[in-house]
């Protein structure tokens, strides 16, 4: 895989994880490091690259809190937020 495609594969992957994040703020739950790894099919260097690359200049939040069982922690709603407008997917982005 090339440097100009490396970006593209990973919105690609991170689409795939947007239904499931959408899913647990229906639940008003939390995202784990673990389940968007799963949904994403991502390792952990590619998904905190795509962290990175999302969130931009603000850098990657710290984590919410880490579990003993799922590890770090995300707040689904901003992290839907910043990722759907990252991926293109407009149909998640919930504006104020």
């Amino acid at each position: 895989m090339s440097r100009a495609t490396f970006p593209d594969k990973l919105r690609m992957q991170m689409r795939m994880a947007l239904p499931m994040i959408d899913k647990n703020i229906r639940c008003r739950a939390n995202t784990s490091r673990q389940s968007l790894m799963k949904a994403s099919g991502l390792n952990d260097n590619q998904l905190q690259a795509a962290l990175r690359m999302a969130y931009g200049e603000k850098g990657v939040p710290a984590p919410v809190y880490r579990s003993p069982a799922a590890g770090k922690m995300y707040d689904s709603e901003s992290l839907l937020r910043v990722l759907a407008k990252w991926c293109g997917m407009w149909a998640y982005v919930i504006e104020d």
